[in-house]
Protein backbone atom coordinates (compact mmCIF):
# COMPACT_ATOMS: atom_id res chain seq x y z
CA UNK A 1 0.00 0.00 0.00
CA UNK A 2 1.40 3.68 -1.02
CA UNK A 3 1.45 6.04 1.78
CA UNK A 4 -1.63 8.95 1.51
CA UNK A 5 -0.58 12.53 1.66
CA UNK A 6 -2.28 14.77 3.67
CA UNK A 7 -4.02 17.52 1.07
CA UNK A 8 -6.08 15.57 -1.19
CA UNK A 9 -7.49 16.84 -3.79
CA UNK A 10 -10.49 19.06 -3.71
CA UNK A 11 -14.34 17.74 -2.84
CA UNK A 12 -15.60 19.09 -5.39
CA UNK A 13 -13.47 17.20 -7.86
CA UNK A 14 -16.30 14.00 -6.23
CA UNK A 15 -17.66 14.13 -9.33
CA UNK A 16 -14.93 14.37 -11.63
CA UNK A 17 -13.78 11.13 -9.99
CA UNK A 18 -17.24 9.53 -10.39
CA UNK A 19 -16.94 10.45 -14.69
CA UNK A 20 -13.25 8.82 -14.06
CA UNK A 21 -14.36 5.38 -13.11
CA UNK A 22 -17.21 4.74 -16.23
CA UNK A 23 -14.91 6.84 -18.32
CA UNK A 24 -11.69 4.33 -17.96
CA UNK A 25 -9.17 7.23 -16.29
CA UNK A 26 -8.62 4.62 -13.10
CA UNK A 27 -5.50 2.46 -14.22
CA UNK A 28 -3.75 -0.12 -12.65
CA UNK A 29 -0.43 0.30 -11.90
CA UNK A 30 1.75 -2.89 -10.81
CA UNK A 31 4.20 -3.37 -8.35
CA UNK A 32 6.12 -6.75 -7.93
CA UNK A 33 6.73 -8.73 -4.42
CA UNK A 34 9.54 -10.90 -4.66
CA UNK A 35 10.37 -13.85 -2.74
CA UNK A 36 13.26 -13.11 -0.75
CA UNK A 37 14.52 -16.78 -1.01
CA UNK A 38 14.80 -17.08 -4.78
CA UNK A 39 14.80 -13.46 -6.16
CA UNK A 40 11.57 -13.77 -8.37
CA UNK A 41 8.62 -11.71 -8.38
CA UNK A 42 5.42 -13.65 -6.92
CA UNK A 43 2.72 -10.72 -6.85
CA UNK A 44 1.80 -7.96 -8.29
CA UNK A 45 0.30 -5.40 -6.14
CA UNK A 46 -2.49 -3.25 -8.52
CA UNK A 47 -2.11 0.40 -7.77
CA UNK A 48 -4.08 2.79 -9.15
CA UNK A 49 -3.51 5.92 -10.81
CA UNK A 50 -6.03 8.78 -12.78
CA UNK A 51 -5.05 9.69 -15.53
CA UNK A 52 -6.85 13.01 -15.85
CA UNK A 53 -7.47 14.67 -19.32
CA UNK A 54 -6.17 18.14 -18.05
CA UNK A 55 -3.87 17.75 -15.04
CA UNK A 56 -2.14 14.47 -16.25
CA UNK A 57 -0.96 11.42 -13.97
CA UNK A 58 -2.52 11.81 -10.37
CA UNK A 59 -1.20 9.70 -7.86
CA UNK A 60 -3.66 7.76 -5.47
CA UNK A 61 -3.00 10.04 -2.18
CA UNK A 62 -4.43 13.00 -4.03
CA UNK A 63 -7.73 10.93 -4.52
CA UNK A 64 -8.58 8.34 -2.05
CA UNK A 65 -9.43 10.08 0.48
CA UNK A 66 -12.19 12.09 -1.46
CA UNK A 67 -13.52 8.30 -2.78
CA UNK A 68 -13.63 7.09 0.81
CA UNK A 69 -15.27 10.20 2.64
CA UNK A 70 -17.74 10.24 -0.59
CA UNK A 71 -18.58 6.85 -0.80
CA UNK A 72 -16.68 6.28 -4.04
CA UNK A 73 -14.23 3.97 -2.74
CA UNK A 74 -16.47 1.03 -3.71
CA UNK A 75 -16.50 1.95 -7.02
CA UNK A 76 -12.91 2.27 -7.23
CA UNK A 77 -11.90 -0.63 -5.40
CA UNK A 78 -14.33 -3.19 -7.74
CA UNK A 79 -12.82 -1.13 -11.06
CA UNK A 80 -9.24 -1.85 -9.74
CA UNK A 81 -10.83 -5.75 -8.80
CA UNK A 82 -11.77 -6.16 -12.49
CA UNK A 83 -9.04 -4.14 -14.19
CA UNK A 84 -6.48 -5.88 -12.59
CA UNK A 85 -7.51 -9.37 -12.35
CA UNK A 86 -8.65 -8.91 -16.29
CA UNK A 87 -5.11 -8.53 -16.75
CA UNK A 88 -3.57 -10.89 -14.51
CA UNK A 89 -5.96 -13.72 -16.13
CA UNK A 90 -4.67 -12.81 -19.11
CA UNK A 91 -1.17 -13.25 -18.06
CA UNK A 92 -1.95 -16.38 -16.52
CA UNK A 93 -3.31 -18.02 -19.64
CA UNK A 94 0.35 -16.89 -21.48
CA UNK A 95 2.15 -19.19 -18.62
CA UNK A 96 2.98 -16.09 -16.49
CA UNK A 97 1.49 -17.06 -13.43
CA UNK A 98 1.69 -14.39 -10.86
CA UNK A 99 -0.24 -14.00 -7.98
CA UNK A 100 -2.77 -10.42 -7.43
CA UNK A 101 -2.91 -8.26 -4.64
CA UNK A 102 -5.52 -5.33 -4.52
CA UNK A 103 -6.07 -2.83 -1.76
CA UNK A 104 -9.57 -2.75 0.06
CA UNK A 105 -10.32 -0.21 2.44
CA UNK A 106 -11.83 -1.38 5.80
CA UNK A 107 -15.07 0.41 5.14
CA UNK A 108 -15.41 -1.64 3.05
CA UNK A 109 -15.54 -5.07 4.67
CA UNK A 110 -19.16 -6.52 4.58
CA UNK A 111 -20.07 -9.75 3.75
CA UNK A 112 -21.72 -8.48 0.41
CA UNK A 113 -18.22 -7.11 -0.74
CA UNK A 114 -16.81 -10.37 0.38
CA UNK A 115 -19.19 -12.53 -1.92
CA UNK A 116 -18.76 -10.07 -4.75
CA UNK A 117 -15.13 -10.45 -4.80
CA UNK A 118 -15.64 -13.97 -4.61
CA UNK A 119 -18.29 -13.92 -7.52
CA UNK A 120 -15.55 -11.43 -9.45
CA UNK A 121 -12.95 -13.47 -9.05
CA UNK A 122 -14.47 -17.12 -10.01
CA UNK A 123 -15.82 -15.07 -13.05
CA UNK A 124 -12.23 -14.16 -14.39
CA UNK A 125 -11.27 -17.72 -13.61
CA UNK A 126 -8.00 -16.99 -11.54
CA UNK A 127 -7.28 -20.14 -9.42
CA UNK A 128 -7.82 -20.35 -5.51
CA UNK A 129 -4.37 -18.52 -4.04
CA UNK A 130 -4.36 -16.14 -7.03
CA UNK A 131 -6.05 -12.81 -5.30
CA UNK A 132 -5.18 -11.37 -1.81
CA UNK A 133 -6.90 -8.30 -0.56
CA UNK A 134 -4.63 -5.92 1.41
CA UNK A 135 -7.14 -4.46 4.15
CA UNK A 136 -5.12 -1.30 4.74
CA UNK A 137 -3.92 -0.75 8.62
CA UNK A 138 -6.37 2.28 9.71
CA UNK A 139 -8.00 2.53 12.91
CA UNK A 140 -11.47 2.21 10.51
CA UNK A 141 -10.54 -1.54 10.84
CA UNK A 142 -12.25 -2.52 14.08
CA UNK A 143 -12.60 -6.17 14.31
CA UNK A 144 -16.15 -6.18 14.30
CA UNK A 145 -18.47 -9.13 13.76
CA UNK A 146 -19.33 -7.85 10.34
CA UNK A 147 -15.49 -7.42 9.69
CA UNK A 148 -14.22 -10.75 10.72
CA UNK A 149 -17.32 -12.44 9.08
CA UNK A 150 -16.19 -10.91 5.35
CA UNK A 151 -12.43 -11.67 6.07
CA UNK A 152 -13.12 -15.47 7.04
CA UNK A 153 -15.69 -15.34 3.86
CA UNK A 154 -12.81 -14.08 1.61
CA UNK A 155 -10.24 -17.17 3.16
CA UNK A 156 -12.75 -19.82 3.19
CA UNK A 157 -13.12 -18.87 -0.68
CA UNK A 158 -9.72 -18.90 -1.97
CA UNK A 159 -9.09 -15.03 -1.56
CA UNK A 160 -6.20 -14.22 0.72
CA UNK A 161 -6.31 -11.51 3.05
CA UNK A 162 -3.60 -9.25 3.98
CA UNK A 163 -3.01 -7.39 6.71
CA UNK A 164 -1.21 -4.11 5.66
CA UNK A 165 1.17 -1.03 6.61
CA UNK A 166 1.63 -3.33 10.38
CA UNK A 167 3.69 -1.26 12.22
CA UNK A 168 1.82 2.22 11.19
CA UNK A 169 0.48 2.47 14.79
CA UNK A 170 -2.90 0.90 14.60
CA UNK A 171 -2.49 -3.41 14.51
CA UNK A 172 -1.39 -4.56 17.68
CA UNK A 173 0.94 -8.20 18.17
CA UNK A 174 -2.42 -9.54 19.59
CA UNK A 175 -5.10 -8.37 17.21
CA UNK A 176 -2.76 -10.74 14.52
CA UNK A 177 -3.10 -13.10 16.59
CA UNK A 178 -7.18 -12.65 16.53
CA UNK A 179 -7.65 -11.84 12.97
CA UNK A 180 -8.39 -13.94 9.76
CA UNK A 181 -5.30 -13.65 7.73
CA UNK A 182 -2.93 -15.31 5.54
CA UNK A 183 -0.40 -12.66 5.19
CA UNK A 184 1.13 -9.49 7.29
CA UNK A 185 2.93 -6.73 5.26
CA UNK A 186 5.59 -5.09 7.75
CA UNK A 187 5.41 -1.18 6.80
CA UNK A 188 8.08 0.83 5.31
CA UNK A 189 8.07 3.39 8.53
CA UNK A 190 10.12 0.18 10.52
CA UNK A 191 12.19 -0.52 7.79
CA UNK A 192 13.46 3.48 8.12
CA UNK A 193 13.72 3.23 11.86
CA UNK A 194 16.74 1.51 12.95
CA UNK A 195 16.23 1.28 16.41
CA UNK A 196 16.23 -2.04 18.59
CA UNK A 197 12.46 -1.60 19.12
CA UNK A 198 11.88 -1.49 15.53
CA UNK A 199 13.41 -4.67 15.00
CA UNK A 200 11.76 -6.48 17.93
CA UNK A 201 8.09 -5.23 16.60
CA UNK A 202 8.90 -6.48 13.13
CA UNK A 203 10.57 -9.96 14.68
CA UNK A 204 7.65 -10.45 16.54
CA UNK A 205 4.70 -9.65 13.90
CA UNK A 206 7.09 -12.41 11.69
CA UNK A 207 7.08 -14.44 14.25
CA UNK A 208 3.31 -14.44 14.81
CA UNK A 209 2.36 -14.75 11.07
CA UNK A 210 4.45 -17.83 10.80
CA UNK A 211 2.86 -19.43 13.86
CA UNK A 212 -0.25 -18.45 12.00
CA UNK A 213 0.61 -20.01 8.72
CA UNK A 214 0.95 -16.46 6.92
CA UNK A 215 3.15 -15.21 4.55
CA UNK A 216 5.31 -11.51 5.79
CA UNK A 217 6.63 -8.69 3.23
CA UNK A 218 8.14 -6.32 4.28
CA UNK A 219 7.51 -3.04 2.62
CA UNK A 220 9.81 -0.23 1.60
CA UNK A 221 12.85 -1.91 0.48
CA UNK A 222 15.26 0.66 -1.04
CA UNK A 223 18.61 -0.34 -0.28
CA UNK A 224 20.44 -3.48 0.02
CA UNK A 225 21.05 -2.88 3.97
CA UNK A 226 17.00 -2.96 3.74
CA UNK A 227 16.73 -6.41 2.06
CA UNK A 228 19.71 -7.81 4.34
CA UNK A 229 17.41 -6.20 7.14
CA UNK A 230 14.09 -8.07 5.68
CA UNK A 231 16.05 -11.40 6.06
CA UNK A 232 17.26 -10.82 9.48
CA UNK A 233 13.43 -10.41 10.41
CA UNK A 234 12.76 -13.66 8.96
CA UNK A 235 10.06 -12.24 5.96
CA UNK A 236 9.31 -14.54 3.07
CA UNK A 237 8.90 -11.47 0.67
CA UNK A 238 9.93 -7.89 -0.08
CA UNK A 239 8.45 -4.95 -1.89
CA UNK A 240 9.94 -1.42 -2.74
CA UNK A 241 12.06 0.72 -4.47
CA UNK A 242 15.02 -1.29 -4.89
CA UNK A 243 13.47 -4.03 -6.98
CA UNK A 244 10.91 -2.24 -8.82
CA UNK A 245 8.57 0.96 -8.33
CA UNK A 246 4.95 0.08 -9.58
CA UNK A 247 5.32 0.05 -13.69
CA UNK A 248 2.58 0.49 -16.22
CA UNK A 249 0.85 -2.71 -17.04
CA UNK A 250 2.90 -3.15 -20.27
CA UNK A 251 6.02 -2.82 -18.61
CA UNK A 252 5.37 -4.84 -16.13
CA UNK A 253 4.71 -7.88 -18.13
CA UNK A 254 7.78 -6.93 -19.59
CA UNK A 255 9.27 -7.38 -15.83
CA UNK A 256 7.05 -10.71 -15.60
CA UNK A 257 8.66 -12.17 -18.72
CA UNK A 258 12.13 -11.91 -18.07
CA UNK A 259 12.35 -12.91 -14.83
Amino acid sequence: MERRASHPIADRSAEDLRRAVGRGELVAYFQPEYELATGQPVVVEALCRWLHPARGLVMPDLFIPVAERTGLIGELSRAMFEQAGRRVAEWHRHGRHVGLAVNVSPTQLRPDFAAAVLELVGELGLPAGTVTAEITETPALTESCEEVEALQMLIDGGIGVSVDDFGAGFTSIEALRRMPLTEVKIDRSLMRDHDAEADALARAAVEVAHERGAVVVAEGIETAEDLDRARRWGCDRGQGFYFSPALPAAEAERLLSVA
